[in-house]
Parts: C-alpha cells; sequence; structure tokens
C-alpha cells in the first residue's frame, strides 16, 4: 500500500479508493481527501490505481480524479484530455500536479506488457 500522504524528502503518492462511471459524462477516480492536493504543489506525483475501469465502458469517455472537493481533468500530452482508451488499468502512474493551474497531467502509465 502507498501511504496516502506527502512528504517533503518524497515524491508526494496517493491511491485511488474507487471508480465510478458516470453514464456518458466521465469515468471518476475517487482518492481521500489530501492536504498535498490543496498545497501550493507543483511536481510529480505517484498515483495508484487499484481498480479497474468496469469492461464495455466507452473508451472515449473523459477520466477525470476527485479527492473530495471537485473533479479534476487529466490530461496527456498537447493538453488532450485522458480517456479510458489511454488508460492500461490498474497499477503505479506517473504525473506532473500543477496545484495553482488544477493540472493533472499523465507522464508515464504502467507497461502493457512486462519488459524482457
Amino acid at each position: 500500500m502507498i501511504p496516502p500522504y506527502y512528504t517533503q524528502r518524497a515524491i508526494p503518492r496517493i491511491e485511488s479508493t474507487g471508480v465510478v462511471v458516470n453514464g456518458t459524462t466521465n469515468v471518476r477516480f475517487t482518492f481521500r481527501n489530501h492536504t498535498m492536493l490543496l498545497a501550493p504543489f507543483v511536481g510529480i506525483l505517484i498515483v495508484r490505481i487499484n481498480q479497474a475501469i468496469p469492461e464495455g465502458t466507452t473508451e472515449t469517455l473523459p477520466i477525470v480524479f476527485n479527492s473530495g472537493d471537485n473533479d479534476t481533468n487529466v490530461i496527456t500530452y498537447n493538453g488532450e484530455q485522458l480517456t479510458v482508451a489511454d488508460f492500461t488499468g490498474t497499477g503505479v502512474y506517473l504525473f506532473f500536479y500543477d496545484a495553482y493551474g488544477r493540472t493533472l497531467q499523465l507522464i508515464q502509465r504502467p507497461a502493457t506488457e512486462p519488459a524482457p
């Protein structure tokens, strides 16, 4: 289990507590309400996704993260919205988080196949 807190000497890390498909609107991953997500933090963030998106979910649905206050859009390169089609499943993801701009950008996702 990745401890759900932030320390000044380590990369912040959080883990999902649930996932829900909101009809044709989005797929929302929920997280505990962390003070780190409200702090003036800009940098790398490790996110462990513990739940799989249900099979049959429309691949064009955007993915959002919610830690108790508002949904945060998750983007990929060039500011594109992260969608179900971009998602590789459970595992550890690497993001860039900008609290000032409320931006969460995917940097690296788990590999779909093991390395040789």
